[in-house]
């Protein structure tokens, strides 16, 4: 051992070597164990045994072990506490992402920031959505989220809103209190009954959320229960009975007795919750007030009222539910943390937030009901046998195209420049694809079709549907499109689609569709007047390589060539229907004016007796000539004069077409007159020619020349006379032409007409002549005519024409792969097949014929209004929808959009001209700089 001193001094001797002399040397580092610290540390323990009574007094034993294990026990209680306090602190948290995780793939509404609008008091409004909240579920984030959602709804519409008990003294029943369901139901019941009663002078509907319902507030309509409401009471009315009677509508949820309950306050309505109220503790009524057969029990056992009438609506996708189930329920206070077992029913709410937040995604609910599938049992079984071979037909020709098109059963014809889309039409001889506008034509073109056809839920229209949100094929081709068609097949099919099923996904690539046409062959146009040609590229969700290669083909056209100069009436001034319903539904102006510049410019160039131009230059905005028709090239223009009146003025408006559209303003006023100028002159004067032997018929021609095409004019003045007092005179004559149509059939050996041929006024055929085509290409404007005809004069004879068009196509045009038109309608064999099944042979001709042999209801033409291009647009589409501002929000949605492909091959082909071009330029630089380098050196010496 060392000198104390050397301990006191916290340092120890240096050792020195021998004859060396160190001087101020630093301390080294103390030894760890010293023996005097042993002796020391030894006497201490000496003395605490000592005192506590010896090593074997010890309370962990007389051993260093046994001290060491009391230790570690206490620390091991230690840190189990606390590991179990952070495992809650971490599970509390969890809870909560968790909530917040599936309140986010819930689907969240951008309008919900944007409503602006303030609570309306109840003391003001005619429509109240009650709801009761009790229970720890609405505590918190959910509980706040429920809240919001509906709130959010009704300030959005305008309606008043209540989620707890006014200043009646009822108290709110607390989860523990609730031993079983009767106890809510009376309260809820009871509270609605004084909600009534109190706001009777103006409160019209009360509607009623269940508590344990969530309302997914942009699928539930309570305008489109009031109207359906209002046609039930309109049908009882006119059946004499007493329409007071009528209460209820009921809207049933997937899950049992779950949803909503409309509520009408009215006398019968208020007097059905007394009754429920009285025999409540009898009968145990509320313990299922959900369920029709107990309301009506209720009603028929204390005989006071008749009937009270509950409309059933099983909309599955309106509404969200979860039910408090299991008895573990009543333990929870609200506002305390719970931690949520796997077999607690919370987790069955967030599974179903979840679950419909993604069902919702991939297959939103409808803006409004689809349309209803018709009720072939009110048809007799020959019409209704031809009904189902018609949907036989859709069946087969999709199947075709799809075959060939979508499956690529035969091998796949090269594609570049847009291979991700589909083709247009198909060859069904060869099973080749045909493509021409280079945008999936008869994908659609056939939309609309197959959910009228074989609905919605079948796998042909699901197909389709999948193929046109799958991708974006409505802007992302490389090639030149043509206008004109564009619109009419693509922005019309995805229209007409959207209004047969509410479909909002189909509105937003409609609406991104018509924005293309107005970036590209619209605004390429130095007039108002849009080219007929040009590369589209994708608004939004596409890379910037479309918009350069779309510019850099304009720059190009016009820097270089001549071409897409002229376009044709036709191509200039048949828009206007679907930008007029596509302004109508989304509540913009910008659309609808960009159709009325169109349309005021070219009517400023008509003659006296109504007739247009047919041909038009682009870049001057002047005609080529003054000569004006009907037929192709001019057709569309003035069907769309008369179907853009009947879209605007609704059912709703006066009877007269004319008095309707003069509150409409100028230019949809105009229109109609154009219509009534042509009617009356050109198309009597110009493009008819009555047949000598017989005056009940009369060809619908142009020059001498029987068109095919004209064909549709039956039907515009069946429409036209159907819908305006001064033009009675219109219908005589769309029956004389619809005959001559059919007369011109009946002269071919396969019955059909010819796509034009010279007649004289005896209706006899000259083949021989010059400028005439025998052939039939599927054309779809004389079946038009006698679907319209009959629906309106209800003669059973347009059947039968349509019949024998029907079976003229399964014998001499139907193949394996669909359907094809023949080259010789006079031949006995057709004279050949013309190898090629055009789109709208699917969108009108099959669709005219199908619902030629429908119910008469179906596709009703008071509720539709056709396009050029057979697409039914919903005339009441706005009185059906959510308000303008949440449509416009739901569809600029990013899960409306769909990312355009890369186009890898237009970037493989930009490369490669850059890297040659700068290989180029390399070596010219080396050859130059060589050159240079050796004349320098040249001149130094």
């Amino acid at each position: 051992g060392e000198s104390s001193s050397s301990h006191n001094n916290n340092t120890l001797p240096l050792h020195r070597a021998p004859d060396v002399v160190v001087s101020a040397a630093p301390p080294l580092p103390p030894i760890a164990c010293s023996q005097n610290r042993i002796t020391k540390n030894s006497s201490r323990r000496r003395k605490r045994n000592s005192r506590s009574g010896g090593y074997k007094s010890s309370v962990c034993g007389s051993s260093v072990v046994a001290q060491f294990r009391q230790c570690q026990a206490h620390q091991v209680i230690q840190i189990t506490v606390f590991v179990v306090l952070l495992l809650l602190l971490i599970l509390m948290g969890l809870d909560r992402l968790w909530v917040q995780h599936s309140l986010s793939l819930y689907p969240k509404y951008h309008h919900l920031a944007k409503v602006t609008q303030p609570a309306v008091p109840v003391h003001q409004a005619k429509i109240v959505i009650a709801s009761l909240h009790e229970g720890w579920k609405y505590h918190g984030l959910l509980g706040q989220f429920l809240r919001e959602n509906k709130q959010s709804y009704a300030n959005q519409h305008g309606y008043a809103y209540v989620d707890s008990f006014p200043e009646e003294g009822l108290v709110p029943l607390q989860p523990w209190q609730i031993t079983d369901n009767r106890a809510v139901y009376y309260k809820k019941t009871r509270f609605l009954l004084y909600l009534m009663e109190r706001y009777q002078s103006n409160v019209e509907w009360v509607l009623w959320i269940d508590a344990d319902a969530i309302l997914t507030q942009p699928y539930l309509s309570i305008e489109d229960r009031i109207h359906e409401f209002q046609q039930r009471l309109q049908h009882e009315t006119n059946n004499n009975n007493n329409n007071q009677d009528l209460c209820l509508a009921w809207a049933e949820d997937s899950q049992p007795n779950a949803g909503i309950l409309l509520i009408r306050n009215n006398p019968t309505g208020r007097e059905l919750l007394r009754i429920a109220l009285h025999t409540w503790e009898d009968t145990d009524v509320f313990q299922r007030f959900t369920d029709q057969a107990s309301l009506t029990t209720a009603v028929h056992q204390n005989k006071t009222y008749r009937d009270c009438s509950l409309l059933l609506q099983k909309d599955y996708a309106t509404l969200l539910q979860s039910r408090v189930r299991g008895p573990q329920s009543w333990l929870w206070q609200p506002g305390h943390w719970i931690l949520h077992l796997p077999n607690h029913n919370y987790l069955e709410l967030l599974s179903s937030l979840k679950m419909v937040g993604r069902r919702m995604e991939l297959s939103p609910s409808p803006m409004f009901p689809q349309l209803e599938r018709p009720f072939l049992e009110q048809l007799s079984e020959a019409r209704k046998d031809r009904f189902q071979a018609l949907q036989g037909a859709v069946r087969h020709a999709w199947k075709g195209y799809a075959d060939v098109c979508l499956h690529y059963t035969n091998n796949k014809s090269p594609k570049y420049l847009g291979s991700h889309i589909p083709c247009d039409d198909v060859s069904p001889v060869a099973g080749l694809e045909h493509d021409w506008l280079y945008h999936a034509a008869t994908v659609h073109d056939s939309l609309d079709t197959l959910a009228i056809a074989l609905g919605t839920e079948s796998d042909e229209y699901k197909e389709a549907l999948g193929m046109v949100l799958g991708q974006d094929l409505q802007a992302s081709s490389l090639q030149p499109t043509k206008t004109f068609e564009y619109s009419l097949r693509i922005v019309g099919g995805l229209l007409g689609a959207f209004s047969v099923t509410g479909d909002v996904r189909l509105l937003s690539r409609a609406k991104d569709a018509v924005d293309s046409l107005l970036q590209s062959p619209f605004a390429s146009s130095p007039t108002v007047l849009p080219r007929m040609y040009d590369v589209l590229f994708p608004p939004r969700g596409a890379s910037i390589l479309y918009r350069a290669y779309s510019r850099m083909y304009q720059w190009g056209r016009d820097a270089f060539t001549s071409e897409h100069h002229l376009n044709s009436l036709a191509g200039v001034g048949s828009f206007s229907l679907e930008f007029y319903f596509l302004s109508k539904t989304l509540g913009l102006d910008s659309y609808r004016q960009v159709a009325d510049k169109i349309t005021q410019h070219v009517a400023a160039y008509q003659g006296k007796d109504g007739t247009v131009p047919s041909s038009w230059n682009v870049m001057t905005g002047k005609p080529l000539s003054l000569h004006g028709g009907l037929g192709s090239g001019s057709d569309s223009f003035v069907e769309y004069l008369l179907k853009v009146p009947l879209l605007v003025c609704t059912s709703s408006d006066d009877n007269d077409l004319l008095a309707c559209t003069q509150k409409h303003g100028s230019v949809v006023q105009g229109m109609l007159e154009l219509y009534g100028k042509i009617a009356q002159g050109p198309l009597r004067s110009q493009h008819t020619v009555s047949k000598e032997l017989d005056a009940s018929i009369a060809y619908p021609a142009d020059n001498g020349i029987y068109h095919q095409l004209l064909c549709f004019v039956p039907g515009m003045l069946a429409l036209g006379a159907n819908v305006s007092v001064d033009r009675e005179g219109d219908l005589e004559l769309a029956e004389k032409l619809i005959r001559g149509c059919h007369d011109m059939h009946e002269q071919s050996f396969t019955d059909f007409g010819p796509e034009k041929i010279h007649i004289n006024r005896a209706g006899a055929v000259n083949k021989k002549a010059t400028g005439g085509d025998p052939s039939y290409l599927l054309r779809p404007e004389y079946v038009e005519s006698l679907f319209i005809l009959y629906r309106t004069t209800g003669k059973e004879e347009y059947q039968e024409m349509g019949w024998e068009v029907f079976e003229s196509l399964e014998r001499y045009c139907k193949t394996d792969l669909g359907y094809t038109g023949l080259k010789d309608v006079y031949d006995p064999k057709g004279g050949g097949r013309v190898d090629d099944m055009p789109s709208y042979f699917v969108a009108e001709t099959l669709k005219y014929l199908l619902l030629l042999f429908g119910p008469d209801d179906f596709v009703s033409l008071k509720d539709f209004v056709f396009t050029t291009e057979a697409h039914p647009l919903r005339v009441d589409v706005v009185d059906r929808m959510r308000a303008h501002a949440y449509i416009q929000a739901e569809i600029s949605n990013d899960k409306c959009a769909v990312h355009a492909p890369f186009p890898w091959q237009l970037f493989g082909v930009i490369l490669i001209v850059i890297s040659c071009v700068s290989g180029i330029a390399w070596s010219m630089r080396k050859m130059w700089w060589g050159k240079y380098r050796y004349n320098t050196k040249k001149l130094t010496q």
